[in-house]
């Protein structure tokens, strides 16, 4: 069964670039109603040219609307007029966040309460917004993202770590609670991606940050939309992790925990003597 079939609406929020839109494509040549929200209005206007390009039928609907996450009120608004303008969804995807990476001391104030208000919280907004339309529609699916560094803390990731680890709290707690309603809540933990956050992300990386990923796998968005439109199609599920390296780490991240701990940890300084 596809993720969304023909005639079925998905909201892809932060679906103007990297993994939102690779999703949103996936789901625009499966047939769906594909509904991509940034607050990019540039971004969102190349966006429905590459939807455009996957059109699989002349009434299928292919639109963006411009929307702040960071914004409870302007969300909840968005979302409402959405509704009314093309119906409720029946799967919301939210992909929008930022990873800036460095020692807890170096970073600018204004990304650290940044990264908590658009990874965070931005997932929250959405999520309250979304939720009375599926329920009120007898169910949906939600999938949150969160990421390889919400399920091990690494070093010179402190701040984006702490937003990763919450959404996956926050997720499994909302799953639990609207399970009743018959909503359904996956979060998508992708690992290093190629994406254009992940290109500017790697210009403020320490280099001992740079070093330690030498050896870390990276995926395609469109991998990670892979595996993301197979965990829909399986209908089971909470966690899903694309790449087989990646799985095997979630594995050693529960199982062997000492081994991940010394691996995830800062190398120490040596000092260099005359």
């Amino acid at each position: 069964m596809a993720a969304v079939q023909r005639g079925q609406r998905a909201y892809v929020v932060g679906g103007s670039e990297g993994i939102g839109l690779a999703v949103a494509r996936r789901l625009a040549a499966a047939g769906g109603d594909v509904v991509v929200l940034s607050r990019s209005e540039t971004k969102l206007a190349a966006a429905l040219v590459a939807l455009e390009a996957e059109r699989d039928r002349p009434d299928q609907v292919l639109e963006s609307r411009v929307v702040d996450i960071t914004d409870a009120g302007q969300v909840g608004r968005v979302i409402d007029a959405l509704v009314a303008d093309v119906g409720p969804p029946d799967l919301v995807v939210t992909t929008a966040g930022y990873a800036r990476p460095g020692y807890l001391g170096d970073l600018p104030d204004e990304d650290v309460t940044g990264m908590v208000a658009t990874n965070l919280l931005g997932t929250v907004h959405v999520a309250r917004a979304v939720l009375p339309h599926l329920e009120a529609a007898g169910g949906g699916t939600i999938v949150t993202t969160s990421s390889m560094a919400g399920l091990a803390g690494v070093f010179g990731y402190t701040v984006y770590s702490a937003t990763k680890f919450g959404v996956i709290g926050f997720s499994e707690a909302l799953r639990r609670e609207v399970a009743p309603a018959g909503v359904r809540v996956l979060v998508l933990c992708p690992p290093n991606t190629l994406t254009p956050g992940f290109e500017e992300e790697n210009r403020h990386k320490p280099p001992e940050v740079l070093a330690a990923e030498e050896s870390v796998s990276t995926l395609t968005p469109e991998q990670v939309a892979e595996a993301l439109l197979k965990a829909l199609r399986r209908r089971r599920g909470f966690l899903v992790v694309p790449g087989r390296d990646s799985r095997f780490a979630a594995w050693a991240i529960r199982y062997l925990p000492v081994v991940v701990d010394r691996a995830l940890r800062r190398p120490t300084v040596e000092t260099e003597q005359n």
